[in-house]
């Protein structure tokens, strides 16, 4: 999201459309990069993955129509506001997964429903950090492992995008002259990427991230001015 989302909007895509699009983008990647963690669900309480499948596929649905009745206008002074949350969420992300693990062990499927929920909802709408949020989420409120919350998290991540690009696809709000080349580019990217950063060293690779997202939102706030 904060490489295809900024590349399109210069490419002169109109910021719905532009978010939409990156919805489609994303996806085979995120496909590619479920199914290398795929083994990570092998030991995951079938019943709560669907259970988390079906509430990311409503939050998604509810957000893409959010998205969808937001005028470009609107949605253009939102973004840089979306990209500082995404942008902090990456920042405590370390944080995040620490507080989350020392508070596992309980498991509560009323919060782990409503708040999946909610994070649905804003993946449907824009989506930029959902899947730290998730993996914390899954390890508080259920008896999942970092590991296992990661699996799970591409999972339902996959799933609120396929909602959210067969809404955008049928109400016309996607470019395809732009997103069919860079959706192929992605697919490969995203399963080659999800095998390399296993490799790579994890502060080098977080820092990077951040150094580009933090620049990114500046520069959008600038554009406010």
């Amino acid at each position: 999201m904060f490489v295809v989302f900024p590349a399109l909007l210069l490419a002169g895509v109109a910021s719905v459309k532009a978010n939409a699009t990156s919805s489609l983008i994303t996806m085979p990647g995120g496909i590619a990069a479920a199914w290398v963690y795929r083994r990570a669900l092998d030991k995951q309480r079938r019943p709560e993955i669907v259970q988390l499948v079906l509430v990311s596929l409503a939050g998604s649905a509810v957000g893409s129509v959010l998205l969808l009745s937001t005028t470009n206008g609107v949605f253009s002074n939102l973004v840089p506001w979306l990209l500082l949350i995404s942008a902090i969420v990456f920042t405590l992300a370390p944080r995040l997964r620490a507080l989350a693990e020392k508070s596992a062990g309980r498991r509560s499927a009323a919060v782990l429903l409503t708040s999946q929920l909610v994070i649905s909802v804003y993946g449907g709408y824009f989506g930029a950090g959902m899947g730290v949020l998730m993996i914390a989420l899954f390890v508080v409120a259920s008896r999942m492992n970092v590991h296992g919350a990661n699996g799970v998290r591409l999972i339902c991540g996959t799933a609120i995008n396929i909602m959210a690009v067969s809404l955008f696809a049928w109400r016309g709000a996607l470019d395809w002259k732009l997103g069919l080349p860079m959706l192929v580019a992605g697919s490969v990217g995203g399963y080659l990427s999800a095998l390399l950063i296993r490799r790579l060293n994890e502060n080098a690779v977080r820092i990077a991230i951040l150094v580009y997202a933090w620049g990114l939102t500046a520069y959008f706030f600038v554009r406010l001015l």
